[in-house]
């Protein structure tokens, strides 16, 4: 499965993933996770440190649509709560709010451990809109926020603080992040204690499970015998028998050459409310990543031209957002990958049908999000403890 198109900024670093071997030989392990993109690399950090859990990947660790994510780290979710309480009570949204904000926290915990080398900073957040119903639902989650005591700010065409115009904004001072995906994978990667079980350009062929145990085949005929098997392939569902596990769709981005003079706000991610919606954000080296444009995922490759279509549509987007900067607005990355969405915007975490297989996915809104926190849900599952998050994650839900 093709996931990623063009030339990705996130991965474009000198300073890649070391290289990792490939499988040459049979292997015993208590844990296998399959994939070892963002969701892998943050499980595997974790898992590692209580079980003999080895890592292997079908590529390179961090290379597939890990170097495409967005990383946009927001405790809420891509639906307003209005909106999600056709698949969430109140009371979950808010336990989900509180989770993303969780997340965050974790991240930051890792960072002040183990060195900030990805670029990790927390940061406010902005979503604006111009229409009559989105003003509507920004100001119902407005008060949703202030009911449940997340911070909120509305921002009007009088009190705008931003050089582009907008009819209503809804402004969080402390609610997310921002990361570079690919270098936040290399230091959990580098920082796992299993460094001798983690294998690349190692493909999966086919499972079996015979007397409690699994027997993993790799298409070079070695053998992976573990108890438990955890899928974090990110939106290929091969392994899976195939079956589409939720609603795929391909994202477009453009990076800008460095612009001077962008002194507003320099922090803070920007989302507007259209479908698709869009979403903005200035990197650490003054550059503008905007993107958005979603498409749906229907055959196993990425159509060049749409892309370039698309391409087009968000830098033309861009500059009529930001006419003053019209001739510094040179575009010098364009990529797409793909990602997935559920009904209730969150991960497919947690056992199947097999108890001893367990999906890690993080579709959704917030991958990177669900993945810091779907960690803890995994060991919780595998200790026999009880955790609150379960059956909204569960795979087994209808999504």
């Amino acid at each position: 499965m093709k996931c990623i198109l063009g030339k990705a900024y996130f991965s474009d670093v000198k300073d890649k993933i070391k290289q990792y071997p490939y499988l040459d030989r049979d292997l015993d392990c208590d844990i296998l996770i399959i994939g070892g993109g963002i969701d892998g690399a943050i499980l595997n950090f974790y898992l590692s440190q209580k079980y003999n859990v080895a890592l292997v990947d079908a590529s390179r660790f961090g290379m597939s649509c890990t170097s495409a994510a967005t990383a946009l780290l927001e405790y809420q979710l891509d639906d307003y709560a209005q909106d999600l309480k056709d698949f969430m009570s109140e009371e979950d949204i808010v336990k989900v709010y509180k989770m993303g904000l969780e997340s965050i926290e974790m991240m930051s915990e890792f960072i002040l451990k183990f060195g900030n080398h990805s670029h990790f900073k927390k940061t406010p957040s902005l979503m604006y809109t111009d229409s009559i119903l989105g003003m509507k639902a920004l100001k119902e989650e407005h008060l949703f926020r202030l009911k449940h005591n997340f911070k909120s700010v509305l921002y009007t065409e009088e009190n705008n603080p931003y050089p582009f115009k907008f009819k209503l904004g809804l402004y969080n001072e402390d609610g997310g992040a921002e990361v570079n995906p690919y270098l936040f994978t290399k230091q959990m990667i580098e920082n796992a204690v299993n460094q001798k079980q983690m294998y690349e350009n190692t493909m999966i062929d086919r499972l079996t499970y015979n007397n409690d145990r699994f027997e993993v085949i790799t298409t070079f005929d070695n053998k992976i015998m573990c108890n438990k098997v955890i899928l974090a392939t990110g939106f290929d569902f091969s392994l899976m028998n195939e079956k589409d596990l939720c609603e795929r769709v391909i994202s477009y981005s453009i990076v800008t050459k460095e612009i001077e003079g962008i002194d507003w706000e320099k922090s803070t991610r920007i989302q507007d409310y259209k479908e698709p919606y869009h979403y903005l954000r200035v990197l650490p080296d003054n550059r503008l990543i905007y993107g958005g444009e979603d498409s749906p995922y229907k055959v196993e490759t990425i159509d060049n031209s749409l892309a370039e279509k698309k391409y087009n549509k968000l830098k033309n987007d861009l500059i009529k957002m930001f006419p003053h900067l019209e001739t510094q607005i040179e575009i010098d990355y364009e990529f797409c990958g793909v990602f997935g969405s559920t009904k209730n915007n969150l991960g497919l975490i947690g056992q199947t049908e097999n108890p001893n297989i367990y999906y890690f996915l993080s579709a959704g809104a917030n991958g990177i999000i669900n993945a810091m926190s779907g960690s803890k849900l995994i060991i919780d599952l595998l200790e026999g403890k009880e955790n609150d998050l379960e059956d909204l994650f569960s795979p087994l839900r209808e999504n």
